[in-house]
């Protein structure tokens, strides 16, 4: 960061100027796509072969890369010169806090390194049987001939096995009540994500933050200070306020008990809770439980969040594409008996299947950095201040990084396709320092929980066209998926 913003003028001659970017639409057609047609606007931005557009906004310029190279290069290369966008982490607040998604600096530092043990591939193998077991104990709920919703059935799965492995909680009984609290919250923050007031406070603070830097030191610490707060977002009463509080007060009690009781019992346990109760600063003072709050909620989101959606989507895919199913089904049954973590290789479809469900349907479908330093990307300049959008989902739908983008096709993610293309055409995860801490996690247990249930029971949809996706702040299938079930004896 520092030696970009040191050399301004070989910057500056070597980089296209802004302005020189494309404007994608008038300003009104913008907010219209921003708020109610976010997946057409991303289609129509690969229909009309862009790499980099435009949005120009009262308050400044937002800009699209779609790119494998540029996205490398604000994710991975010049990752030091971005931070989270204030907008996303303004619309997160209320439910993640500074918790590991929406924090920065020294804190997302300490609690990334506090956490990372947990999530290398050394430490999963002890959760591979608890997300066996879980999707065993739904699956046991199920009754022949029966339709479900596939999404709220792989959400209780995914859910459980948050609970179980990262905080030794069992929450299958509590599924509908705490998924009902996220979803409002999580509903709440794409709303919010939208709306000009949030846009223009999110503009306001770089403005400040620029004028520190032309500022005294004591002024500037002053400034920085108004800058941070500026962003939080304004809780305006509504009947829609009153739903999230109401959503997050049930939330935060099933924390606080999880931490009473913890604290209470604290055993021999080396779970997420154990760790972050534990964790002392340099001083010996424990996390506070604010803190300890926003990691919980922040890793229950993530913790279940993208799986149970790619397994949803997965699941209609495989009954949209019979040949596939059948393949996977054999692969499966192959096995004899539930799998396991050492059964993993052995997945080798199911875990391609579950890839290509994240490839078509990404649930992170859009995400936001701002810049911190000038920085060039693309051939272009970005002074600081600019607010870079990275969409998974038209990235994973270019056809010419992805040919025939809509079709579903495992084969994608053979080892020889994958080395083929370039490392950052796929990022369900993101890519570089803030990669989803998760992400092994998610891709065990993907394969795991795909080969359990196909295991024990067919599913068909009841509509074949199966279900469009809702870009609220994940990619969920509007309106569930109805597929009934034919368990296998």
């Amino acid at each position: 960061m520092d030696s970009v913003a040191a050399e301004p003028c070989r910057w500056h001659h070597r980089a296209v100027a802004l302005n020189q970017v494309p404007i994608a639409g008038s300003f009104f057609e913008q907010l219209r796509t921003i708020r109610t047609d976010r997946i057409g606007g991303l289609r129509r931005f690969n229909d009309e072969g862009r790499d980099i557009g435009r949005f120009a906004f009262v308050f400044g310029d937002v800009v699209l890369v779609n790119t494998p190279e540029a996205v490398h290069e604000v994710l991975v290369t010049h990752a030091k010169s971005f931070e989270k966008s204030p907008i996303l982490r303004a619309a997160l607040h209320p439910l993640a806090g500074q918790g590991l998604f929406t924090s920065e600096g020294d804190l997302w530092r300490r609690q990334r390194r506090l956490m990372a043990p947990l999530f290398q591939p050394s430490a999963l193998r002890g959760f591979a049987d608890e997300m066996t077991r879980c999707a065993e104990r739904a699956v046991a709920t199920w009754r022949d001939g029966q339709v479900l919703d596939v999404a709220h059935e792989t959400t209780r799965i995914a859910m459980s096995v948050a609970g179980r492995t990262l905080f030794d909680i069992d929450t299958f009984d509590e599924t509908d009540s705490l998924g009902d609290a996220l979803t409002t919250a999580l509903d709440w923050a794409a709303e919010e994500s939208g709306r000009m007031t949030l846009i223009a406070q999110a503009r306001f603070k770089v403005a400040l933050e620029r004028l520190a830097d032309r500022s005294p030191a004591r002024l500037a610490d002053r400034l920085r200070g108004v800058a941070d707060r500026s962003i939080e977002p304004i809780m305006w009463p509504s009947a829609r306020t009153r739903e999230l509080r109401a959503a997050l007060d049930r939330l935060e009690a099933r924390v606080a008990r999880m931490i009473e009781e913890r604290r209470k019992s604290p055993g021999d346990r080396t779970d997420l809770l154990s760790l972050l109760l534990a964790a002392r600063d340099d001083d010996g003072s424990g996390m506070s439980d604010r803190q300890v709050r926003d990691e919980v909620l922040t890793l229950f989101v993530a913790g279940h969040e993208t799986t149970a959606n790619a397994l949803a989507w997965g699941l209609m895919l495989l009954a949209q594409h019979p040949e596939v199913y059948a393949e996977l089904r054999r692969e499966v049954d192959a096995l004899g008996r539930a799998p396991t973590f050492d059964d993993l290789p052995r997945l080798d479809l199911a875990l391609r299947v579950f890839k290509e469900s994240l490839r078509m349907y990404p649930p992170v479908y859009l995400f936001g950095r701002i810049a911190v330093a000038d920085v060039s990307v693309g051939g272009y300049a970005l002074p600081k201040g600019t607010v870079v959008l990275v969409s998974p989902f038209s990235l994973h739908h270019r056809p010419d990084v992805w040919p025939d983008p809509e079709r579903f096709d495992p084969g994608r993610f053979t080892a020889a396709e994958e080395a083929r293309r370039h490392k950052s055409a796929f990022v369900p995860f993101s890519a570089g320092p803030r990669t989803c801490i998760g992400n092994h996690f998610a891709l065990m247990e993907g394969p795991l929980v795909l080969a359990t249930i196909l295991q024990r029971a067919d599913l068909s949809l009841v509509d074949p066209r199966g279900a469009q996706p809702e870009p609220s702040a994940t990619l969920r299938p509007r309106g569930g998926i109805p597929m009934k079930i034919s368990l296998r004896r």
